[in-house]
This record gives structure tokens, C-alpha cells and sequence, in this order.
């Protein structure tokens, strides 16, 4: 099937003043056309013509205003009709394939997980996400004119002016042409990117970072990697690797990291390396309460039972952790002191430890940053969590309906 943007969907909405008049009554709706034509500085003639657009086409509603008259004929006010299409998000992790179907509001519908007991084929990495898709609409009975948009979030390297997975390193899969096969298969337009960029996005419309006009989002799971928004856009770098701090050195006599290089931050931070150390300790003998809680079988050893032992005052549990804040913290520094942040927002499972993490990273942060950066920058968790990422991805789609490409 050949990708035909759909009459009075997405493409309808892309005009320059178009997606400023949606953006500004999605943010301060209801409103009038003539508080739009003055905010805007649009002429009444040029508000009324596309507003009158944007009705036939069903994306805007309108009421008369129920406040107060003050004489004469109350003003027609004009809302985003949220519920009239829909934006789909796809989350492509290392073991899961989540999906979600999402109003013009960015209210999640319905929601599907789809577990990966082994990493799949590229064909049927690809079938899984249509199977998903098909699912969600399936589930909220949304047909296929409703549906304006997908959104893919995938961890690894991303090439996002083609809508290609280049590299998912969990999935162990390459050259996934996301973008192609999924416009042929919907016919929609279909946007992608890494998975912390999409979460990082995602902060920025419904999380820690609204309003904030320069932030960093950190994520640390299996890997370790950031997103930034410098003067309110996402930054990707000329290549579209910007973000990498897991594979920033931390430690030049530190160990090898699966990328080559040794003494890479996500070495010592990322789950993998934090249940590596405590393996490791275990086996040369350390004492530690996660002996008995395992009975010498440390492959049921979770990241959980880390932080457990860690609250009850375990030394091996406690080291490994504050270690890993300090090491955090090293590079959060540099973070600040290279592009001073307003905001750096912590993303992962491995803050739940709390202040055995967070006490040493913020005390690295105070020895490592220049004074008048540091008192710049506010460190704060995320609000949004993992789920952000499956946000972040259906968020690409209203990023590009309400957001001006210029000015």
C-alpha cells in the first residue's frame, strides 16, 4: 500500500498557523477567535478562515461562552475536540512491546503488552507491533480514519529523520525500517525515536520538566542514557547519538564496557553492573545477608532484593549502591558544569534505593560542580516513570500536530 496522507487528518492540520492556533487552544481553551487573532496577531479574517477548517475537519468544537454576559451576544468559545482521533504509541524495549491508543489530550484508551520470552526476528519484531496496533484499535473500536498518527519508541541508536531502528542492542536486531512498513501497513504518518528522547518529551509535556526550557533527562536501567532539551527542543546531535552518557568514562582504569572502551559510566550505574558487583562480591566471599536470603543460587538475585538488603543495613549492598550514586554523580556534575541545566530528571528503578543513591550522587554534584552552575540546577525524579517512554512515544504524534516547525 502506498503511504496517502489522509484528507482533513494529520497533513490537514500541518499549515505553520494552523498547528499555532491548535497549539494555543490546546493550552488555553476554551478560547475565542478573537482572543486568538490578538494573541496571535493573525487577522480576524485569516483566524476565521482556518477555524472554520479545523471545525469541518473535526478537530476543534465549539460553545458558546457560559460565563457572564456583559452585554450582548456571549463569545463562541473553542475547545480541542479530543475524543474526535486518536494517537498510537508504541514502547519497543528488551522485553516487552508495549502499545497504547491515546486521545488528543494524551489520555491512554487502552493499553497492550506483549512480553518477548526471546529476542525476535526483525519480520516478527515488525508483526508484533502491527498486531499491537491493530489490537488497541480494536479494543477502543476506533477505525482507521480516527487514527492520525503512530509513534514508536525503540532503545538504542535511532535514526529519526528516516524512521529507522538502526541499532537495538537488547533485541540484538538492526536496520529496522519502522517508518516504512508501518505507514504501509496504516497509512498514517509515523514518527520515531529512542526511547529516553521519547520519555525526555514526554517530561516536557506532562512531567518534570513543563515549562522548563533547558533540562536533562537521565534514564538507568539495563543501559544508561539521557535526553536533552536545549531552548525547548529535544536535542539529537548532527549524527542523532546525542545522549550517550552511559558511554561517557567515568573511570579510565575501570572495566570494559560491552561498547569497547573501558570505565564507562554505565559499567558501574546501570542494573546489570550493580548485580554484577554484588555477584562478584558474593563469590569472593563477601559477607552479606543476600548469602542467606539465596542460598548460594544468585541467578534469582533482583535488583529489589539489593535494596532490601541495603534498608536493613547489609555493607556490601549499601557500598555497591552508594558507589554507583557517586559514579552518577561524577557525571551529572559534568553535565551541569558543560551545558548548566535548569533541571536534571532521574529515570530508572535504581532510585527507589533512595538516599543510598541519591545522598552520594548529590554530594559528587557539590564537589564536582562549579558553584555558580550548580546552584543553577534542580535534581529531581521522575514523575512519569518507565511508563513515560510509552508516552513519550504517542507524544511524537501531538509534538508534530501542535507544535509551530518555526518561529
Amino acid at each position: 500500500m502506498t503511504f496517502i496522507p489522509r484528507t482533513g487528518s494529520f497533513e490537514g492540520m500541518k499549515s505553520l498557523n494552523k498547528t499555532a492556533i491548535l497549539n494555543l487552544v490546546r493550552l488555553q481553551g476554551p478560547i475565542s477567535r478573537a482572543q486568538i487573532a490578538k494573541i496571535t496577531t493573525l487577522t480576524p479574517a485569516t483566524v476565521g478562515t482556518i477555524v472554520s477548517e479545523l471545525l469541518k475537519e473535526g478537530i476543534l468544537i465549539e460553545e458558546a461562552d457560559r460565563g457572564k454576559s456583559r452585554g450582548g451576544r456571549k463569545p463562541i468559545m473553542l475547545s480541542i475536540n479530543a475524543t474526535r482521533f486518536y494517537v498510537i504509541g508504541v514502547y519497543g524495549a528488551a522485553e516487552v512491546v508495549n502499545t497504547a491508543i491515546a486521545s488528543l489530550d494524551g489520555k491512554v484508551k487502552q493499553e497492550v503488552t506483549r512480553p518477548l520470552s526471546s529476542p525476535p526476528s526483525r519480520e516478527d519484531f515488525l508483526n508484533i507491533i502491527k498486531e499491537n496496533i491493530h489490537q488497541v484499535m480494536n479494543m477502543e473500536e476506533a477505525g482507521e480514519e480516527s487514527v492520525i498518527g503512530v509513534g514508536v519508541a525503540m532503545h538504542g541508536l535511532v535514526d529519526t529523520e528516516n524512521g529507522v531502528s538502526v541499532f537495538a542492542p537488547h533485541l540484538n536486531l538492526e536496520n529496522i525500517a519502522l517508518k516504512e512498513h508501518l505507514e504501509q501497513e496504516f497509512a498514517v504518518p509515523v514518527f520515531v525515536e529512542n526511547d529516553v528522547r521519547a520519555l525526555t518529551l514526554a517530561e516536557s509535556w506532562y512531567g518534570e520538566g513543563q515549562s522548563v526550557s533547558n533540562f536533562i533527562c537521565i534514564s538507568v536501567g539495563r543501559g544508561v542514557g539521557s535526553g536533552m532539551v536545549l531552548n525547548n527542543k529535544i536535542f539529537r546531535g548532527p549524527s542523532q547519538t546525542a545522549g550517550e552518557i552511559g558511554h561517557t568514562t567515568v573511570d579510565v582504569g575501570g572495566p570494559q564496557c560491552h561498547c569497547g572502551n573501558h570505565g564507562c559510566l554505565e559499567t558501574y550505574v546501570s542494573e546489570h553492573a550493580i548485580l554484577h558487583r554484588i555477584k562478584k562480591g558474593m563469590r569472593m566471599g563477601r559477607s552479606t545477608v543476600l548469602n542467606e536470603w539465596l542460598r548460594e543460587d544468585e541467578n534469582h538475585l533482583t535488583l529489589e532484593m539489593v535494596f532490601k538488603a541495603a534498608a536493613e543495613g547489609d555493607s556490601h549492598a549499601i557500598e555497591t549502591l552508594e558507589d554507583a550514586g557517586r559514579y552518577l554523580g561524577i557525571a551529572i556534575a559534568n553535565l551541569i558544569n558543560l551545558l548548566t541545566p535548569s533541571k536534571i530528571i532521574l529515570e530508572g528503578r535504581l532510585f527507589k534505593a533512595g538516599n543510598v543513591i541519591l545522598t552520594p550522587l548529590h554530594q559528587m554534584v557539590e564537589k564536582g560542580s562549579l558553584r555558580h552552575t550548580k546552584e543553577k540546577t534542580n535534581i529531581t525524579i521522575s514523575s512519569l516513570g518507565k511508563a513515560g517512554m510509552l508516552t513519550g512515544a504517542f507524544t511524537l504524534v501531538l509534538n508534530n500536530i501542535f507544535i509551530p516547525e518555526e518561529g
